[in-house]
């Protein structure tokens, strides 16, 4: 299971989420044999598909089957306790801010991810102790950034981060932004070609940690690789 995992995470490390099985075993590491036999068993089961070029046989991960996302975020939800478990003091700060913002926004939020999980690190190592100046420049400043994924135009962007910020340590010159935009806006930057901003998008998203809603997010990016690989 882990390897199928980690085979389904190169294919969205990669700009157009097309491998050769050669370029993924080279990525993976791993025999020939091993990635081969790996890349038709998923063939199998219909979590990866097979594009013929002239010789040369392309996959990409399928989009049309649920469990390809399933699997997705499976890994996301391991690199985000795997985190947690890592960093006590900011995996407890983790756990509460997913938990104010699932309690607070079950109804109109459902992905939110942490852009800059090095910070929340950061703010942990100052709980109980001396409340650090705010500097001159505000670069140094403790700065948390989220992203939400609205599933309905109520939800209150503003709100979210008062919340956030109300579970941080008390007097600290911490900083919460946010951005938040609608499923269908997200998957039209996904998509978009010019400057490439679709792929610098996705690689902002992807460097973060995911809270909650990691099925339905890589269900949105699944959903972009599939436009673009024109089916």
């Amino acid at each position: 299971m882990q390897t199928n995992i980690e085979i389904s995470r190169a294919f969205m490390e990669t700009p157009d989420g097309v491998l050769s099985i050669h370029q993924l075993s080279r990525k993976l590491k791993l025999p020939y044999g091993t990635a081969y036999n790996r890349i038709h068993l998923l063939h199998q089961q219909e979590i990866v598909q097979m594009l013929p070029q002239g010789k040369a046989k392309l996959c990409a991960l399928n989009p049309e089957n649920p469990m390809t996302a399933c699997l997705l975020a499976l890994g996301s939800a391991q690199l985000t306790e795997a985190y947690i478990k890592q960093n006590p003091v900011a995996g407890k700060l983790l756990r509460d801010i997913r938990k104010n913002l699932e309690s607070n926004f079950a109804n109109t939020l459902s992905t939110a991810i942490l852009l800059t999980p090095g910070q929340l690190k950061n703010i942990s190592e100052h709980d109980g102790a001396a409340i650090p100046e705010r500097t001159a420049e505000p670069d140094r400043d403790l700065t948390l950034d989220l992203f939400y994924i609205a599933s309905e135009a109520g939800f209150d962007e503003t709100a979210a981060e008062t919340v956030t910020a109300g579970v941080l340590p008390p007097g600290l010159p911490v900083k919460v932004t946010s951005m938040a935009l609608d499923r269908n806006t997200l998957l039209g930057m996904f998509t978009e070609n010019e400057n490439e901003a679709g792929l610098s998008a996705y690689s902002m998203l992807h460097e973060g940690l995911i809270m909650f809603g990691f099925e339905s997010f890589y269900r949105l990016i699944l959903e972009a690789f599939s436009r673009k690989l024109g089916r």
